[in-house]
């Protein structure tokens, strides 16, 4: 599917395909009207002839355009044009998390945490909306160039899953939830468990489950036990671990039951990366000394490569028995398992006490600790360093510490988001009282205003300036010659982010630079030459038409549309007529400029009867040794006019002559009346007009023969050919 260059609604033009997927193709445009760069996801071509389909697709669309967040792509418009069905939503700068994955490896643990906090705030505004993405996967989650996360395409998936079996347009197999691989009823649950195996890959640079194809990875998203991530990569702390265990458990039952719990043990995980992971929000469970022996049965792989690991805890689980989420042991094997199990943790447990009496000591070497903090008392404890967090979450760890938020006040910053801790007061690292109060200063964001948001750019000068003053800005303005941007629109502005009452600079277009130039002599010329002679004096050859003549050669130019010596602006078209050389048939050329002129009788009172409209046929050219001749290639789309369900509507057109004769409007018929659909392009195609000796200019018009509403109409020059 090509589209580059086409407008679609008159409005979007397509610059270049940047993606493509299981449903459609992906493309940068412009939107002409407000003057900004956007994508257009394109519907393919196999699921457009599904009616049903399509609508669920629009419908899913349009609720979706309702989610607006700052980790959301958000969608501006849900449209159709003919056998296009498209949605325009905002592009985005950047790369997906997929491309990040693969360049990093794996991500570094805060890195990580903190995007996934970012895409679960996305779902929650989906969810609170009882919308399920249903297609959380990495390549669907963007970074843009400013480190922001934004998550694209929600509701979509949905439209595909219900209408068709394709499994290709649904996503990757990879991340779907066990109840979608079966095939049953899913719910935001399925949404957390995509989540939990795309942050299984963020920080284990892999996919948990493998196979040779994609119904071997859907059954082992069913059957097979997953490989906790801690294999490999032993950075990721207990904590995080757990969240990762429990949002990819097989039954939804046992996940997190809504994304808010999990946003608030991710935010826990980020603020308290070591603590123990015995209270996981979203469910009352209690750790029990199963699930500690179950984690314990795989060892650490250090030395294998990742497929010699994967191998390896496969054949471990071929050789067993049972699956460790849903195995049950005999009170005998529980007392035995508790009973190894605690003498393991009292044995860590001795070795971890030694260890750290043995650094505090020094007598394992290593730092001793920092005197000031090993003196504090039970009633003191260190000041944590809350700058740069949100001020729920700098409240929250205050709060962990035994301390007491207090709000000093709110400022502007251009470095600090808003609602974040800009200053502390203590700061980080000092030893303070328990309970104490901690005076922060929260950002209010940016003063400076992004522009870009208020779309200057191709808005006229007097619309600019009125919204500038608006917004509380002076306005000062430049003109600049421009070949692309209408006389009196914006062209640019500076600076690009000012503060409120700072003044701004308008470049205004003061429209193309026009020089007048002197148009040569081009006949009897070939049209190379011809073409050569018109640039070097800034012209342009235009269109061609062709005529016989008794007088010159075949080939060479025996007219133009411009008389030489006239001086027009530089980059002007000058039409031009070819002589293609003596008529074989001279009977056969009057009979068809008979039949182009329109002169009898009859197709003066049909024209009349259907026009409604009092005209006369133009006089037949005579015997005179001259005729005044023009052409006009073009081509009319009717689906413009008639808009959407063209293609159901017939409309009976005709294609005329009008010219002005001695005052009276004379018409002549060009195409007689025919029925077409409406959304037909019209070809508009004559190569000699032969219009009324001594009438330099007429229009050739497109007609409703039913109403006798003109279309379109084109003007068309005429000159006289010897």
């Amino acid at each position: 599917m090509n589209l580059e260059s086409v407008v679609l609604q008159g409005r979007y033009v397509i610059i270049e395909k940047i993606g493509s997927g299981g449903m459609s193709n992906v493309f940068r445009a412009k939107d002409l009207k407000l003057g900004r760069l956007v994508a257009i996801k394109v519907l393919r071509e196999e699921f457009c002839y599904d009616i049903n389909f399509v609508e669920k697709f629009k419908k899913e669309a349009q609720a979706a355009a309702g989610l607006l967040g700052e980790n959301i792509v958000n969608i501006y418009d849900v449209v159709d044009e003919g056998r296009y069905h498209f949605i325009v939503m905002e592009l985005v700068n950047g790369i997906t998390l997929k491309e990040y994955i693969k360049m990093k490896g794996r991500l570094d643990i805060t890195e990580g945490v903190s995007i996934a906090i970012q895409v679960a705030k996305a779902l929650k505004i989906s969810h609170d909306q009882h919308i399920v993405h249903r297609d959380i996967k990495p390549q669907n989650i963007l970074i843009t160039n400013d480190g922001k996360i934004k998550v694209a395409d929600f509701g979509i998936a949905r439209a595909v899953s219900e209408q068709t079996a394709n499994a290709n347009a649904i996503g990757s197999v990879h991340y779907i939830s066990p109840e979608q691989a079966r095939g049953g009823r899913c719910d935001e649950r399925s949404d957390i468990y995509s989540l939990g195996i795309t942050m299984y890959e963020m920080f284990t640079g892999r996919v948990p489950f493998v196979g040779e194809s994609t119904v071997a990875v859907a059954l082992a998203h069913l059957e097979q036990a997953i490989i906790p991530p801690n294999v490999y990569n032993n950075k990721i702390t207990a904590s995080l671990e757990r969240i990762i265990l429990k949002c990819t458990k097989k039954d939804p039952v046992n996940r997190y039951q809504d994304i808010s719990s999990l946003i608030d043990d991710l935010e826990n995980a980020l603020l308290n990366p070591d603590e123990p992971p015995y209270e996981v929000s979203g469910s009352t469970k209690v750790i029990k000394a199963k699930d500690t022996a179950v984690l314990n049965k795989v060892e650490p792989i250090n030395d294998m490569t990742d497929e010699e690991q994967d191998n390896d805890y496969e054949n471990k689980q071929e050789n067993s028995d049972y699956d460790d989420d849903d195995y049950d042991e005999e009170d005998e094997k529980m007392d035995k398992i508790m009973s190894i199990v605690g003498v393991i943790l009292a044995a860590i447990i001795v070795i971890v006490l030694v260890f750290f009496v043995g650094r505090f000591t020094g007598v394992f070497g290593g730092k001793k600790s920092d005197t000031s903090h090993s003196k504090i008392d039970s009633t003191q404890t260190v000041m944590p360093d809350v700058v740069g967090l949100s001020e729920k979450m700098a409240d929250k760890k205050l709060s962990d510490n035994n301390l007491q938020m207090q709000v000093k006040s709110s400022e502007y910053s251009d470095t600090v988001e808003k609602g974040s801790v800009i200053s502390q007061d203590p700061e980080a690292d000092e030893v303070v009282s328990k309970y104490s109060k901690v005076s922060v200063v929260i950002s209010l964001g940016s003063d400076s205003l992004d522009m870009a948001k208020m779309n200057l750019v191709g808005k006229t000068k007097e619309a600019a300036e009125s919204l500038l003053k608006e917004n509380g800005f002076s306005v000062d303005t430049k003109e600049e010659n421009s070949d692309t941007f209408a006389k009196g629109t914006v062209i640019s502005y500076s600076p690009t982010k000012p503060k409120k009452g700072d003044r701004v600079t308008l470049i205004v277009s003061a429209g193309k630079k026009i020089t007048k130039v002197d148009v040569p002599n081009i006949t009897n010329m070939s049209e190379s030459d011809a073409k050569a002679l018109l640039e070097h004096s800034g012209l342009v050859l235009g269109k061609k038409s062709e005529q016989n003549s008794q007088s010159v050669a075949a080939g060479f130019i025996m007219g133009q549309s411009v008389s030489s010596g006239s001086k027009v602006d530089s980059g002007t078209s000058i039409d031009y007529v070819v002589s293609t050389g003596l008529a074989e048939s001279s009977e056969a050329e009057s009979e068809q400029q008979s039949s182009q002129v329109g002169s009898s009788t009859e197709q003066s009172q049909t024209t009349q009867s259907t026009q409604g409209t009092k005209a006369t046929v133009a006089p037949a050219t005579t015997a005179a040794g001259y005729r005044y001749i023009a052409s006009i290639d073009t081509n009319y789309s009717l689906e413009g006019m008639i808009g959407p369900g063209a293609s159901m509507t017939n409309i009976k057109v005709m294609i005329r002559l009008k010219q002005t004769v001695n005052g009276s409007e004379v018409y002549s018929t060009l195409m007689e009346a025919r029925t077409v659909t409406g959304d037909t392009i019209l070809p508009v195609r004559f190569r000699t007009i032969v219009g009324t000796n001594g009438v330099d200019q007429g229009q050739v018009e497109i007609v409703n023969v039913d109403t006798g509403e003109v279309l379109k109409s084109y003007t068309v020059e005429f000159f006289k050919v010897e």
